[in-house]
């Protein structure tokens, strides 16, 4: 993929934001369900749409394509803080039971 394609465009589907040169930032914290039925679906998983900015989030979802496209995989995560991304590294590499050193220099 072209990498100028990448950062101009990809993922940014203007016909849904008026044709504008940029994607807006979407900070809404929640999303509006037009049934009662698709929000129960939204909620069982709340991961399939978006319902709530914390799990999904246009905007977001805009940059993880990009950033994903930049480096050929197949997605990738981003987080709101570095806290929160080394939180996750570190889960992502211990067990239950497992024990973490770490050194706080102050």
């Amino acid at each position: 993929m072209d990498i100028s394609y990448i950062i101009n465009e990809l993922g940014e589907e203007r016909e849904n934001y008026f044709n504008a040169i940029a994607p807006p930032i979407v900070q809404s914290s929640n999303f509006a369900f037009a049934r009662v039925d698709e929000m129960r679906q939204a909620f069982a998983d709340e991961y399939s749409t978006y319902l709530y900015s914390r799990g999904l989030n246009p905007t977001v979802d805009i940059l993880r394509k990009k950033l994903a496209a930049l480096d050929a995989a197949e997605d990738c995560l981003v987080f709101n803080s570095g806290a929160a991304a080394i939180f996750a590294a570190v889960l992502a590499n211990v067990k239950a039971g497992d024990h973490i050193v770490s050194v706080r220099k102050p």
